[in-house]
């Protein structure tokens, strides 16, 4: 099902030929790329715990070592200090790089709902300009059928049809090549070039 919705949303994107496009793969790839990052925090952690009771290991050898048993000395403190130090820092580091990867996955989980939207947009709006072209075609084929001022007229017509078709062409076009946060900002454009379409249209006989 999955492999279904995937290849529906590659076909979608490859149609509507949007110069940024979100897919369900990017979505898992970036779900793959946190649930890594959750495994090596589990690592990290664990690796450093480890270090960590390694080092208290070495120094309490190093005491028992001694002719006489001393209390922890300063080097033995620095050392520790130091490991201790060492596993919190690489700890912070890998949580922040987990931290990233999970806000990627909400980044890529909305891109690919706002991709979604703007394909069935122009989809829905590419199927109303294929309407409007085979409407044209009609209209073409009524004027070679008439003479005089009828003739005339038609092509008035259709002039006007072609040219408000390739205004509303013009904005879907940009609203395609839009950054994919920013494809709201062009659809008014479209929604006007289409209103002015479809009342020249109601006025064809």
């Amino acid at each position: 099902m999955k492999t279904q919705l995937f290849s529906l949303a590659v076909i979608v994107s490859i149609a509507v030929g949007c110069s940024q496009t979100t897919t369900r793969k990017d979505v898992a790839s970036a779900q793959d790329k946190l649930q890594s990052e959750q495994q090596k925090t589990s690592d990290t952690i664990r690796d450093a715990q480890r270090d960590v009771v390694d080092a208290q290991q070495r120094g309490q050898e190093h005491r028992v070592s001694r002719p006489v048993v001393t209390d922890v000395t300063p080097r033995d403190q620095r050392n520790m200090e130091k490991v201790e130090v060492n596993a919190a820092e690489k700890i912070a580091k890998q949580r922040e790089r987990e931290r990233a990867a999970a806000a990627n996955v909400k980044d890529k989980e909305q891109e690919f709902q706002t991709s979604q939207a703007r394909d069935e947009y122009v989809n829905k709006v590419e199927q109303q300009l294929a309407d409007t072209d085979k409407r044209i075609d009609l209209l073409k084929q009524n004027a070679s059928n008439v003479q005089g001022a009828d003739k005339d007229s038609i092509n008035r017509q259709v002039d006007v049809l072609k040219t408000q078709r390739d205004m509303a062409k013009k904005a879907l076009n940009d609203l395609k090549s839009a950054e994919l946060a920013n494809w709201k900002n062009h659809q008014e454009h479209v929604q006007l070039a289409l209103r002015d379409l479809d009342n020249s249209m109601k006025t064809v006989r």
